[in-house]
């Protein structure tokens, strides 16, 4: 057995005697031996019960943001949030929208994605000490096109879009623009 050597006041973990940094006691071997237990139920059920096998990315998503809001780590809110997003979406696309137009179909999985990422924005809000605003960034992109797909299909899309986004291309050219004159002021 190796010995540990306390945190140091900064909340650093130094490395041990041997040079060697010490595991931590909640390891993550129980987290992947429920997950891996949780997906083979899954999927076995899922040949006799299409729509359990179905919710397996969904189920997973909620077990990692279960080990989140406990561990209050960044590693299981970011995986949980966009594995949750992408099984909701899985879920209801196999499920109550199955035999639904394209476009309804992409546009909430889409949406689902961005709903994922907003997630992980608010819950690492609630649960870590730094909050990951760029989680809202990233799910805005795919929201934005799902509400779009579901408000007037691909080709709606497309014309917003071909507007859009040179508005959001000179909009960002502007503000990197603005912020560089100011730090080259000071």
């Amino acid at each position: 057995m190796t010995e540990t050597i306390p945190a140091q006041k900064n909340g650093t973990i130094p490395a041990q005697k041997n040079g060697t940094i010490p595991a931590k006691k909640n390891g993550t071997g129980p987290v992947v031996a429920v997950m891996l237990l949780t997906a083979g139920v899954l999927l076995v059920v899922g040949r006799m019960v299409p729509a359990v096998g179905d919710a397996l990315a969904l189920v997973l998503g909620v077990e990692l943001l279960v080990v989140a809001g406990v561990r209050r780590e960044d590693g299981p809110t970011v995986a949980g949030g966009v594995l949750t997003g992408v099984g909701a979406a899985i879920l209801l696309a196999s499920g109550p929208l199955r035999g639904a137009e394209s476009d309804v179909i992409g546009g909430v999985f889409m949406l689902s994605l961005g709903l994922g990422f907003g997630l992980v924005a608010v819950l690492s809000a609630l649960w870590l000490p730094a909050t990951h605003h760029w989680a809202w960034i990233v799910g805005l992109g795919p929201g934005l096109l799902g509400a779009g797909l579901l408000a007037g299909g691909a080709n709606t899309l497309a014309a917003l879009l071909s507007w859009l986004l040179p508005a959001g291309l000179l909009t960002a050219g502007a503000i990197l623009t603005v912020a560089w004159w100011r730090r080259r002021r000071q």
